[in-house]
């Protein structure tokens, strides 16, 4: 997940202007199977979304009424922070942009499902974590203004639907009422079997769903599932343990944990006392780094405070200390950064040897930084060592333990 946006974005972008009338930008959107399209207006960007062309008051109607400025990412971000992005923001997709806020492409959905199907990190979690537990579901003959209601009252997009024996046989999305219901290329006014009128929402859902049913096993990982939903371009699937319906998973709910993975990621950095502002952006960034580097030895950090105090030599130069508190849940590390005694020298004066003498060197306050970080790391990996090696010792104790306890043999009594 730690691809940049640009490297999986694609970037042959379709675009419509302002003054395309709704009819024209949906038939694009279904040649196209896209769910979105990006409007471009004065060298701004915009989107407007299926549900919103589809809702809106005539098919004449121009997309300008009910486009929106989106949020837009930039090229070199990466995949993970943009999906926490994209969520924050209320959206699925994100158009990316140059240094200079420049079309270049766009990031779907889609495309993070591909990358989240090939993530480490994802293969070793099973998707019982993040599934939806006891989904709702719809009886085949039941209509599909229920399906409606239903999805309207649980705020869902898809139900799966039951055979007459309470069997899983398929799902029904809301983009199914919408293609298949609301702007239907043939009204569907005939009832299916009796051949007599009937209103188009009191058609079973039976004249809509989809078939067969994609599912995935519990045991199956986040990646796995990714990478069914990516492949067979569906966005939820069914999970079942045992030919039993235990869940149901959406890309939504993937994102969702993308952003949640990258929300505890982030930690909160203080930094008190008095330092050039110069420095600033390059301190910055050496604690971005050195922060990734502490996460090896400790999964979560729950903020870091650094301390800096500022003195001046006599010769008005600045000597600084810089004190750091790393808190994570075992512990507070505390550690120091300050200017280090010299080697010491001997002095010689008309041919008299003098007293040694120690002197300050003169760090500046990135160099003091990074000696207070680097002994918050040896701290944290001397504490690592010590839980692996009580580890190691209670399982040979255990060890010992089985083999002093056995049963003794025949001979032996």
């Amino acid at each position: 997940m730690k691809e940049q946006v640009i490297d999986i974005a694609t970037k042959d972008v379709v675009t419509v202007s302002p003054d395309t009338p709704i009819s024209k930008a949906v038939g694009t959107m279904e040649n196209k199977k896209f769910h979105n399209l990006i409007v471009e207006k004065d060298d701004d960007i915009y989107l407007v979304t299926m549900h919103d062309l589809l809702l809106g008051n005539s098919v004449h109607q121009q997309v300008e009424d009910l486009m929106f400025r989106p949020f837009c990412v930039k090229m070199n971000t990466q995949v993970i922070d943009a999906a926490f992005e994209m969520i924050n923001s209320g959206q699925r997709v994100a158009p990316v942009i140059d240094e200079n806020d420049k079309l270049i492409g766009i990031i779907t959905d889609y495309d993070v499902m591909k990358c989240a199907a090939e993530s480490e990190l994802l293969k070793d979690v099973k998707i019982d974590k993040i599934m939806t537990k006891s989904p709702v579901t719809i009886d085949i003959d039941e209509s599909i203004g229920k399906a409606r209601s239903l999805m309207m009252k649980y705020n869902i997009g898809r139900l799966i639907v039951l055979d007459m024996d309470g069997k899983p046989i398929g799902m029904v999305t809301e983009d199914d009422i919408v293609k298949k219901v609301f702007k239907p290329k043939t009204k569907m006014t005939v009832g299916e079997l009796t051949g007599n009128k009937v209103p188009r929402m009191a058609q079973p859902v039976s004249m809509i769903i989809n078939k067969p049913l994609i599912t995935a096993n519990i045991g199956d990982s986040v990646a796995e599932v990714a990478e069914i939903l990516e492949q067979q371009d569906i966005r939820g699937i069914p999970i079942f343990k045992n030919d039993t319906l235990r869940g149901i998973v959406t890309r939504l709910d993937i994102l969702k944990y993308l952003r949640d993975l990258r929300a505890e990621s982030m930690v909160e950095v203080e930094i008190q006392g008095d330092f050039d502002e110069d420095q600033r952006e390059l301190a910055e960034r050496i604690l971005f780094n050195e922060i990734k580097k502490i996460a090896i030895y400790s999964k979560k950090i729950h903020w870091i405070k650094l301390a800096v105090k500022k003195e001046r030599d006599k010769g008005g130069v600045p000597n600084y200390s810089v004190k750091t508190y790393v808190k994570t849940p075992r512990k507070l590390y505390v550690a120091e950064g300050k200017p280090k005694l010299s080697s010491t020298k001997r002095i010689d004066w008309d041919g008299e040897e003098m007293e040694l003498v120690a002197e300050k060197q003169r760090w500046d306050f990135i160099e003091v930084l990074k000696d207070a970080l680097d002994s918050v790391k040896k701290q944290m990996n001397i504490d690592k060592e010590k839980r692996q090696s009580k580890a190691l010792n209670v399982g040979k104790k255990e060890i010992m333990a089985e083999e002093f306890s056995e049963t003794p043999t025949e001979n032996e009594e």
